[in-house]
Formats: structure tokens, C-alpha cells, sequence
């Protein structure tokens, strides 16, 4: 059998010219790599880019913050540059951030999840830089989700939030770059400088080990490409606290479980593309739990929206309101991780308008 060309992450496409004689600003993660594992920072450098500052988005550029953790801006300890956060006093760059580059590139690892909060961040990017006349090269990667068809329900505009903050359905299944075409249309951004450094080799026809033969953590707890398919099936889950999934472990919403309740019954129909199964685990604190185990064993069949929601009404029949009542319990936050106060399918179909791959 013939292998597969290696997929080239958009930052190595990008032609020398859109940069040259430029001020640059790169807002990247630690999972921002190239195929040959430099850090985009040092691969433009290494290119002879301008590179002026760095931005990093929720957890920050070096990744170490926690989930919603205020991340302060600093600098970098070798090249003496200023590393900005964009999850700490601002979540756009500000005034002063833009008036240092002529030209952003965005090259962050998303899992095409709406709650998963760096897709908020470029959308808020992407309102800086057309307001402030800014270019932004979009350099793409593939995301965990792009075999899977877009499912959930669409942003209500009253739910919007940071984990809510582009008008898509809950799983959009779009790269960074798709997304970016997506929503200059969808924002009426037509006067941004948009450019896009796609992915080379990469096609929806591969199977996701071809597409990820390995996986960089993009957060503290999507440390395999397992945790980011099963963050949009168990994500909730962060505002109902009775209900363990793991965080703070290498399984983080791979499994459920509670110390109150025994979920390791839950009657579940068939759920597409998903296979479940009763477990035990330890949660972060080291008590062992009963509970579910989730694995994605086919992402083109794969439902993660309808799948949570089907999860959420097993649970809240089972338990009943001590699942709503329970301490620590976050009935605002749950509507906008759903990004609507009326989740339940059906949901209006959508379709990735640009495909790139």
C-alpha cells in the first residue's frame, strides 16, 4: 500500500512576500508546530520574519493556565519581544497591540468544537484586524472533527458567550482557515485582508491516523486526539458538577461518573459512530468511580451534539433534579456552552460553505 504524502500545516505555506518588510504578530499555542516540530515562532524566525510579539489565547502562548485561567502578558525570555495575552485584561488585541504589527498570523490547533474557545478568539481577531485595517494570514491545520458532520444547535445570539461566540452550529466541523472564510461572510467582514495558508496534502478522504499520526496537546486536558473527540460529548458536564468527567486525569471526557449517583446503568439507545460502555476510573483526586466510557469509533457517523443531548436526558431521568440542585451547579453557564436555552433536536442542517479539503 502506498503511504500517504505528509500533511504540511499551513504555517510552512506561507509565501515569503505576504510577510516581507512586515511587523508580525503570531498567535499561537504550544501545539502550533511544524512537520518537522520547530514552534511556528522559530519557524518564522528561522524564515526571516519581522516577529515583533507573540499572542496566546486561552491557557496562554506557552500553555500553562488552567481552564479559564487569567493568563497576564509577559516576555520572551530569549528574543525580547512581548508575548500578549489574549485571555487575560482583553480577549481582542487592543489598540496598542495593533498599532506594533502590519500583519497577524493565526496558526492555533481547534477541534472545531463552538465551545472550545479559541474559534472565539479568532473571530474577535478578525474583528480587530478589519476594524484596524490589519492584515491576518490564516495558516490552517486539520481539526479533529473535520470528518464528522456538522451537529447541534445553532448560536442564539442571547446565549453568546466566550464559549459561544460564533454563529455555527455546536460541532461546525471547518478547519481555522474554513472557519475564517465562514465568518467574513457570516460577520460582513468583506473589507479584512484575509489570507489563507492552506494545509498541503490534506483531504477529507484520509482516515483521522492519517490525518493525526500524532497529537500535540492543545490544553492541559486535551492531551489526545480521544479527549478532543469526546470534549463536545461530555463538555457540559463542567457546568453540572455532580457529575465527574475526569478533568484533571489522562481519560478528561473520555469517561463519566459521579460519588453520588451510579451512572454505570444509564440506559442509552445505540448512539451513531459511538461505542459506550460501563467502567470504573479514578477521578483526579484518585477515588475510583462507576461510571461510562466513551470511545469515537467512527467520526463520519459520529453525532457528538445529539449524542450529549441524549447523554443529559438518560442522566436527568435517572437522577432527577439533585443533578440541578447540586452544589456548585451552573444553570447559565450550561445554556451557553450549548449557546441556546433550547437545545433539544431537531436542529437546522448545515454545511461547511468552503471547503478546502
Amino acid at each position: 500500500m502506498i503511504a500517504s504524502p505528509a500533511i504540511r500545516p499551513g504555517i510552512e505555506s506561507i509565501p515569503p512576500d505576504w510577510l516581507a518588510g512586515r511587523r508580525v504578530g503570531l498567535v499561537a499555542h504550544p501545539a502550533s508546530l511544524t512537520s518537522d516540530g520547530r514552534h511556528s515562532a522559530q519557524f518564522l524566525r528561522d524564515s526571516g520574519a519581522n516577529l515583533v510579539a507573540l499572542f496566546g489565547p486561552e491557557h496562554g502562548f506557552f500553555g500553562r493556565g488552567g481552564a479559564g485561567e487569567r493568563i497576564e502578558d509577559t516576555a520572551h525570555a530569549e528574543w525580547n519581544i512581548l508575548v500578549f495575552s489574549l485571555y487575560g485584561e482583553t480577549r481582542a488585541p487592543t489598540p496598542a497591540m495593533l498599532d506594533l504589527v502590519d500583519v497577524f498570523v493565526f496558526d492555533v490547533q481547534t477541534i472545531a468544537c463552538r465551545a472550545y474557545t479559541y474559534v472565539s478568539t479568532l473571530r474577535l481577531l478578525m474583528e480587530a484586524c478589519a476594524a484596524a485595517d490589519k492584515t491576518l494570514v490564516v495558516a490552517d491545520r486539520p481539526v479533529p472533527l473535520m470528518l464528522t458532520p456538522p451537529d447541534g444547535p445553532m448560536l442564539d445570539p442571547a446565549c453568546a458567550s466566550f464559549v459561544g461566540l460564533v454563529p455555527t452550529p455546536f460541532c461546525y466541523g471547518m478547519t481555522p482557515a474554513e472557519t475564517a472564510l465562514f465568518l467574513r461572510e457570516a460577520l460582513s467582514l468583506s473589507s479584512l485582508d484575509l489570507l489563507i495558508a492552506p494545509c498541503r496534502n490534506l483531504s477529507r478522504t484520509l482516515s483521522l491516523p492519517q490525518i493525526f499520526p500524532a497529537w500535540r496537546a492543545t490544553s492541559p486536558a486535551i492531551v489526545s486526539i480521544d479527549n478532543a473527540l469526546c470534549f463536545p460529548l461530555t463538555v457540559f458536564f463542567e457546568a453540572l458538577p455532580m457529575i465527574d468527567h475526569a478533568r484533571g486525569t489522562p481519560l478528561a471526557f473520555q469517561r463519566i461518573g459521579s460519588a453520588h449517583a451510579d451512572v454505570s446503568k444509564l440506559e442509552l439507545p445505540p448512539l451513531p459512530g459511538l461505542r459506550v460502555a460501563p467502567c470504573e476510573y479514578p477521578d483526579k483526586h484518585g477515588q475510583l468511580l462507576r461510571g461510562l466510557a466513551f470511545e469515537v469509533v467512527d467520526p463520519a457517523a459520529y453525532c457528538p451534539a445529539f449524542s450529549a443531548f441524549t447523554l443529559l436526558t438518560a442522566l436527568e431521568k435517572r437522577i432527577g433534579s439533585a443533578l440541578w440542585n447540586f452544589p456548585g451547579t451552573r444553570p447559565e453557564f450550561y445554556a451557553q456552552l450549548w449557546g441556546t436555552r433550547t437545545p433539544a433536536p431537531p436542529w437546522p442542517p448545515f454545511a461547511i460553505p468552503n471547503p478546502l479539503y
